[in-house]
């Protein structure tokens, strides 16, 4: 999740049909424009899309606000968290949803991770990012994939008693550990397949003043890939030593949101650039590196619209799909009926620097 800036702390996220109380002042990392009811406005327009991939999906749930997405091949169809309503829903071509998870106590769910049969939710609660006088909260659910039935739901802010939380972003490891990033507190947790949580590493790059670690993945070869919002930086953190955590040598700074490792490798993620020093883009990229992720190159863009707060990105048999958030309508006086899930095309002769 992109950092948002401020609003009251007398909210209550979890409201059904009420509108938000909330007064969003959103980071420019999240676009500022008006909150539209429909329409991509990206790089790909609607339409019948690549063979049996559309090109949008639409999922019609009145202020559902969705900060994360994820694709489960298993059942066909998509499934997105929720900022307000800290469900998860899950979304066909056709664009009929049905509520996969609703947990009684979630208040805000972030990002998604699909691993085997389970369904990983970073828990939170939105008012955290938004307001400094709320502690906010940290928290992993995991859930059945096919059912939605709570297999675990455990506490990670209590490993971090003095700090602020926001659980934003989930990796799985190759034995089913899930990592877990903390935006206002400078840990990554780590939670066993058996749901037994742990501080992985606490590290003073990996924090500070505002919004600190985003977007999070691992690779095979056992490190992790780990985003830094303010600091427009990745971060390579071994399994083995997380302690020689290193700052990744970017072609270009860059601040990810929310990003996924390709089986050939390649890291494609929903990211604020600067190209040329130049003013900030929105934009879909893919970077690639040919040394382990000491450095790496944006090798492929594609444009975004930041009014639709583009926050993550999700892989479909190799397509990039991107959730269009509009989260700057969540404090207005009708919430966001209809939120939009986007092929965006990238190629490697998109990628111009400019």
């Amino acid at each position: 999740m992109s950092e948002v800036r401020r609003m009251p702390s007398s909210v209550e996220p979890r409201a059904r049909c009420a509108v938000l109380p909330l007064l969003l002042v959103l980071a420019s990392a999240c676009g500022g424009g008006g909150a539209g009811a429909g329409g991509s406005g990206t790089a790909a327009s609607a339409g019948s899309g690549t063979g049996s991939r559309p090109d949008t999906v639409r999922a019609t749930v009145p202020g559902l606000y969705p900060e994360g997405v994820e694709y489960d091949s298993v059942h066909g169809h998509f499934l997105l968290s929720s900022l307000s309503h800290g469900i998860v829903t899950a979304v066909d071509d056709r664009g009929a949803v049905t509520t996969l998870v609703d947990d009684s106590g979630n208040v805000s769910s972030v990002g998604l991770q699909v691993a085997g049969d389970r369904l990983l939710v970073a828990l939170s609660d939105v008012r955290a990012a938004l307001d400094t006088t709320v502690a906010g909260r940290a928290g992993l659910g995991v859930y059945d994939l096919a059912s939605g039935r709570r297999l675990h739901r455990v506490d990670l802010g209590g490993l971090f008693p003095n700090g602020r939380h926001f659980a934003n972003d989930i990796a799985v490891d190759a034995d089913g550990n899930a990592y877990i990033t903390d935006s206002l507190s400078p840990v990554i947790y780590r939670v066993t397949p058996d749901g037994k949580a742990s501080i992985f590493v606490r590290d003073t790059l990996l924090g500070g003043r505002g919004f600190g670690m985003n977007g999070i993945d691992y690779d095979p070869r056992g490190f992790l890939l780990v985003a830094m919002d303010q600091q427009r930086a990745l971060y390579r953190i071994p399994i083995a030593a997380p302690d020689s955590l290193e700052r990744v040598d970017l072609s270009e700074p860059l601040a990810a949101d929310g990003m996924v490792l390709g089986p050939d490798g390649h890291l494609v993620a929903v990211a604020a650039t600067f190209p040329g020093g130049g003013p900030r883009k929105e934009e879909l990229v893919e970077l690639t590196s040919g040394d382990g992720w000491q450095s790496a190159t944006i090798t492929a863009r594609a444009p975004l619209d930041a009014s639709a707060s583009p926050t993550t990105v999700a892989l479909r048999d190799g397509d990039a799909y991107v959730i269009q958030a509009h989260l700057s309508g969540m404090g207005q006086a009708e919430p966001v009926r209809t939120f939009e899930i986007v092929r965006v095309p990238l190629s490697p002769e998109s990628a111009t620097g400019g």
